[in-house]
């Protein structure tokens, strides 16, 4: 069952909700992802079709999607490092089609849980542009950590951007998950 969080507590928890949020994806959801991807082109690098489609299969990388009541893509998550033999994963990409849907965190929570308990993950970690604000919020609130920044690793419309890394480690997780079941 995907994770959500619990906004009861003072510190940020997680609990289980009903139902599976996301699913694998499928190579007909390529022209989906691809369409969502370009709606953010200053905090996405936009990949053709066909980069998609060879990550689709790999055994290492994981393509996730959610979809809307009608089996549209309303959104999707690509981790990395799935078969890490050093057990860390990469949170690569995690995107929806509408924000206002209110679907990122529930994604991002159902990420998290796969990464630690699937893919038996020890570190989870992730880079984020350092002008979305929107996003780093989200991930701070969820537990994840900042570690240092990426000085402009982004290339977009000419001009360089800086990432933040941020990651949470799977003791991390389990104290989050500990402190829901009290």
């Amino acid at each position: 069952m995907p994770l959500r969080l619990s906004l009861t507590t003072p510190y940020p928890t997680l609990r289980y909700a009903e139902g599976m949020l996301l699913q694998p994806a499928l190579r007909d959801d390529i022209p989906a992802i691809c369409a969502i991807e370009s709606l953010y082109p200053a905090y996405i690098t936009v990949q053709p079709a066909e980069q998609h489609l060879a990550a689709l299969d790999d055994p290492n990388t994981a393509y996730l999607v959610a979809r809307d009541a009608v089996g549209n893509v309303a959104g999707y998550v690509i981790m990395a490092g799935r078969r890490s033999p050093h057990r860390i994963v990469e949170l690569r990409r995690i995107a929806v089609r509408n924000p206002g849907e209110r679907l990122g965190r529930p994604m991002l929570l159902e990420a998290m849980r796969r990464a630690f308990h699937e893919f038996g993950a020890h570190r989870l970690w992730l880079d984020v542009a350092i002008e979305n604000e929107r996003a780093q919020a989200l991930y701070r609130s969820v537990g994840f950590r900042q570690e240092g920044i990426l000085r402009e690793a982004h290339y977009h419309n000419g001009s360089y951007s800086s990432l933040l890394l941020m990651s949470m480690l799977e003791q991390e997780y389990k104290e989050l998950e500990s402190k829901e079941q009290t």
